[in-house]
């Protein structure tokens, strides 16, 4: 999430959606009572004597809601905000009756408050240190995958085949493959970003050395210890010993260590932990909750989505930490089996 500017003083916070992950915290951020600012479309009607009643012109304005629903639906990204329009920056637009807007990642907004709360300010500002974003490439003499991982959240952004016969003797140039590898990473790569190149073998040196060159010298890691390439091998790298021992300050390897350690527990009748949204209200509501990861596909387990966010909001009201996993990995594929939501405890809760 982008934060353009934060006043809390005077009540408003101007941001820019990034991620699925920042629209799970506009979902815990913006209640009822509220004033959501931003862009967007509402047909006005025109009133001259050849106009059609039935018809009216789009027009794209500022408008600011008056928030009285927030619903989020993280299996295709968007948050719906509806309220009443207070302001518009088109005059002709009615303030008459209610009115929705959608949000993903890409939009910018400004949010108002009466009172912005400990809690609202955590949200805005997390005392977790920002993740470098990793762009990851599993590589070898075939194919490359190559993908994005951002905080707990991985992208698969593309898999480039090369043609190429098996044996490095063949007549056929590997260049252009190497080429067109380099180059989807170099558009990927923003400042900041952290380059992992890893495959079977050592062609993945070559695709490395390419990467390095668009990049004017930025640092690429390559490491060993995969052995697929494709869609699968960027899945697996993030797994892989060599990876975590790389990005070991990383939030993904935070939360794979969290997420086996309540396995961990389950599985040697530790107490102290809690799964499923019922056992873990219990826990947060005791302030015992340490830690929480809710997985993003939570809803499919027919959780309340109001319920859920007064849960979390709670464990974090109460000194807790609150992640979200990615429902696609591993570790996020354990945490939805167990109800969508999991959380180590400081103490044992009986629920």
């Amino acid at each position: 999430m982008i934060v353009n500017e934060f006043n809390p003083k005077h009540g408003y916070c101007s941001l820019t959606i990034e991620s699925a992950e920042d629209l799970w915290t506009l979902r815990r951020l913006v209640a009822k009572g509220d004033v959501l600012v931003t862009r967007s479309s509402r047909v006005v009607k025109k009133e001259d004597e050849y106009s059609r009643p039935d018809k009216g012109e789009r027009v794209k304005v500022t408008i600011a809601l008056a928030v009285d629903e927030v619903h989020l639906d993280s299996s295709i990204e968007r948050i719906r905000v509806r309220g009443n329009i207070v302001e518009a920056s088109d005059e002709s637009v009615s303030k008459i009756g209610s009115h929705s807007v959608t949000l993903s990642p890409g939009h910018s907004l400004t949010v108002r408050k009466r009172e912005w709360t400990p809690l609202d300010i955590r949200l805005v500002r997390p005392p977790r240190r920002q993740a470098a974003r990793f762009i990851l490439a599993a590589a070898d003499r075939r194919e490359a995958g190559i993908g994005t991982l951002s905080g707990s959240h991985l992208s698969l952004v593309t898999t480039v085949e090369s043609g190429l016969g098996g044996k490095m003797g063949d007549e056929q140039s590997p260049k252009p493959y190497i080429s067109k590898v380099s180059e989807v990473v170099s558009q990927l790569f923003h400042e900041g970003d952290q380059v992992v190149v890893a495959g079977p073998g050592n062609f993945k040196n070559n695709i490395a050395n390419q990467i390095r060159e668009r990049l004017a010298s930025q640092p690429v890691s390559v490491i060993e210890g995969l052995d697929t390439t494709g869609a699968d091998g960027v899945r697996a790298m993030i797994k892989i010993q060599s990876f975590e021992t790389l990005a070991k300050d990383s939030l993904v390897v935070e939360m794979q260590k969290l997420v086996a350690e309540v396995v961990k527990r389950i599985s040697t009748g530790d107490p102290k932990v809690a799964y499923s949204l019922p056992r873990v209200r219990v826990a947060a509501v005791s302030g015992a909750v340490e830690s929480c990861v809710v997985s993003d596909d939570v809803f499919s387990a027919r959780v309340d989505e109001g319920e859920l966010v007064d849960v979390l909001n709670t464990v974090e009201g109460r000194g807790g930490s609150v992640y979200l996993a990615d429902s696609s990995m591993e570790f996020g594929k354990q945490v939805s089996s167990f109800g969508g939501i999991v959380a180590v405890l400081r103490y044992a809760v009986r629920v």
